[in-house]
Parts: structure tokens; sequence; C-alpha cells
């Protein structure tokens, strides 16, 4: 099961890494880390970093208001989520009526 994935590593004058993980105790924790010029101007140092912690008992609120705001409205939601699940091999079921 993969725990922590990569979403940001941008490499430049300011260089800023975010990374999202579920934590041993369930929670979904955002860290980042911003290095160079722009922390330097800001904060006089130039390392700044920072962390959002959900925590576990949240997450399905989390997972519901993410869903809500990429797909409302998207009529092709479940087969686009399906197709992603199953790209990342993260087993779902489908099933249809008709």
């Amino acid at each position: 099961m993969i725990d922590k994935v990569k979403l940001v590593h941008i490499e430049g004058s300011t260089s800023i890494y975010i990374d999202a993980e579920i934590t041993d105790k369930g929670d979904l924790l955002f860290s980042g880390q911003d290095l160079g010029k722009a922390p330097l101007e800001v904060w006089g140092d130039s390392d700044y970093e920072y962390q959002l912690r959900i925590m576990a008992s949240n997450k399905d609120q989390v997972l519901l208001a993410l869903i809500e705001k990429f797909y409302s409205g998207n009529t092709s939601l479940v087969s686009e989520v399906r197709g992603y699940l199953e790209s990342k091999g993260i087993p779902c079921e489908f099933s249809s009526y008709g």
C-alpha cells in the first residue's frame, strides 16, 4: 500500500516540495518545505517548513469534500474514478443494471 506521495517538486531560486502521507496513526499529513529566495525574503531564513494534519477521524469528510469539489456536475465521474483507481492498482468493484 502506498502511504506517501510527492505532490510538488519544483527546483529553482525558490524550491518547493510538498508531500502527502498517511501517518502510523492514520492521519492525513501534508508537509512542505520552501527553500531559497522567497522564504529568505519573507522570513529571514532560507528554509520554511509547514504541515497540515487531518486527523484519521476526519479523513472521510475530507474525501467527500474533495470528490464534491472536483467531480460535481461531471456525468463521467464514475468511469473516470474507476479508470484512475485501476491505473493505480487500487481495487474497486463496479456493477451496473440495465
